[in-house]
């Protein structure tokens, strides 16, 4: 592994593609819909700052959780590769999503959340040894933690059968988000996304 860029993930080679670490990110969305990720940390007085191009806002500013995460490709390429770039005030844009996939083009909210259907190509390390939150949807699939929010009381999902709980990892948890994917995004400011079988979480836990 080369500077956290796992190949049990993907290219090494390809490092606009990755995001190592569990610092503080942000997202921007333009005009097109399309999501820009920065994979430097930023701290929050950078992100206020950043003076965006004409036409993006700002999407997401969350802590990354996992130790190391992938792209395998823009969302409007047709194969795997180097993700399309751009540059703000010096740093570094990848994009790496674009909301509503091929099911849905929308959204639905439940009590204390919102589902978003996502396009993107990603991919996580989680490491052996780390507690971390998952969101149980109790019909034997379950989504890992994709960013945690700021510092507030913990929103519990309404949704019949869902169940946000913590679990520790026996095993490295390599995740491979589906596309589209289930992106849930809690009041608290918690991210998620799957679906993914439970048995690859029980997996990593025994």
């Amino acid at each position: 592994m080369t500077g956290g860029f796992d190949p049990r993930l993907g290219e090494p080679d390809w490092s606009d593609n990755w995001t190592v670490g569990t610092g503080w990110r942000m997202e921007i969305i333009d005009s097109a819909g399309r999501v820009w990720l920065c994979h430097e940390p930023l701290t929050k007085d950078q992100a206020r700052a950043l003076v965006l191009p004409t036409g993006t806002s700002p999407a997401l500013f969350g802590q990354a959780i996992a130790d190391a995460a992938y792209f395998s490709r823009s969302p409007d390429a047709d194969v795997d590769g180097p993700l399309d770039t751009m540059e703000v005030a010096g740093l570094r844009f990848s994009f790496v999503a674009r909301p509503g996939g091929q099911r849905s083009a929308g959204q639905r909210s439940v009590e204390g959340a919102t589902v978003l259907t996502v396009d993107k190509h990603h991919s996580l390390l989680y490491a052996a040894g780390r507690t971390i939150e998952v969101l149980d949807f109790g019909d034997g699939t379950f989504a890992p933690p994709a960013w945690a929010g700021p510092d507030r009381p913990q929103s519990q999902p309404a949704e019949p059968g869902w169940v946000r709980r913590e679990v520790e990892l026996t095993d490295d948890l390599i995740a491979v988000i589906p596309n589209p994917a289930d992106v849930v995004i809690f009041d608290d400011g918690f991210g998620f996304h799957g679906p993914l079988p439970l048995s690859q979480l029980e997996s990593a836990t025994r």
